[in-house]
């Protein structure tokens, strides 16, 4: 659903709603000189209403109103201003959507509280984009040896954060064609490489030198673009609950020189193949 679907259905939602308050209210984006989305006149008092709609796909919690500088003035300057927030607009079961109505003394102290930003709108026609989509760079890509340093990075991450209980095994399979990887705690990893009981309770991949763009990897497409960082981040998503410890500083160390040997190499790091051990 695209941005201006999610507004004409916030509208629609808006003007249903401002009907069953038995109000007559009206779309007014494009008439001239309407400041805000709905004008809707109360049948009972007289008084129009002056209703600018912010619509959200999803909640839209803790995120920012942003309004032009004529909607502020008729709001700050009209006490039957609202700003109506319309939330999971995006959603297929329609019971889902709330209306949230900021006006009187709330609207005002929100409206006290405004930022001023300034930004220009620069045109970029349809000619323009096409020229540029028809250059646009692929996606980056890196090799099997280039994602694994970057496994052991993320480890070595967890291990700074105090993770000193992850482990990293590496293991040439029987082929010779592939090197796998294994990232988890060490109740899986006793015996070196986990078992195969224990894999689906660790990050698993078995990579080789083709160059890709993303790879599946601790329950996600990791794309090339990834950091250690987040690759640390997605690991302790991937696995079963772990704490940070930091009671073992030997294998942590061990762990960090056996990084700066490898990216030295620049090879795909392979674990010890006797105690299976950096």
């Amino acid at each position: 659903m695209s941005n201006k679907e999610i507004e004409n259905r916030a509208i629609a939602f808006v003007l249903t709603h401002e009907l069953a308050a038995g109000r007559d209210a009206h779309d007014s984006r494009n008439l001239q000189g309407s400041p805000v989305d709905v004008q809707s006149y109360d049948l009972a008092t007289g008084r129009t209403l002056l209703i600018e709609v912010k619509a959200f796909g999803g909640a839209g919690r803790g995120d920012f109103l942003w309004l032009e500088e004529n909607q502020v003035e008729a709001l700050e300057g009209n006490s039957d201003g609202h700003i109506y927030i319309l939330t999971n607009v995006r959603s297929e079961n329609l019971s889902d959507i709330q209306l949230l109505d900021l006006t009187g003394e709330a609207l005002h102290k929100r409206l006290l509280a405004k930022r001023p930003k300034a930004y220009f709108e620069v045109p970029l026609p349809t000619a323009e984009y096409d020229r540029l989509r028809a250059k646009a760079a692929p996606a980056p890509t890196e090799s099997g040896a280039a994602f694994a340093l970057k496994v052991l990075r993320a480890v070595t991450v967890l291990h700074d954060r105090g993770y000193h209980r992850i482990r990293f095994e590496s293991v040439i399979a029987p082929t010779g064609m592939h090197v796998r990887l294994a990232v988890g705690r060490e109740q899986e990893m006793t015996s070196g490489f986990p078992q195969h009981e224990d894999l689906e309770r660790t990050a698993f991949i078995s990579v080789g030198g083709e160059e890709l763009a993303a790879r599946k990897f601790a329950d996600t497409m990791v794309p090339a673009w990834w950091t250690p960082e987040m690759v640390a981040d997605q690991i302790l998503t991937a696995l079963p609950p772990v704490e940070p410890t930091t009671d073992d500083p030997e294998y942590v160390c061990r762990l960090a020189e056996f990084l700066k040997r490898a990216s030295a190499a620049g090879e795909t790091p392979v674990t010890d193949d006797g105690d299976r051990r950096p």
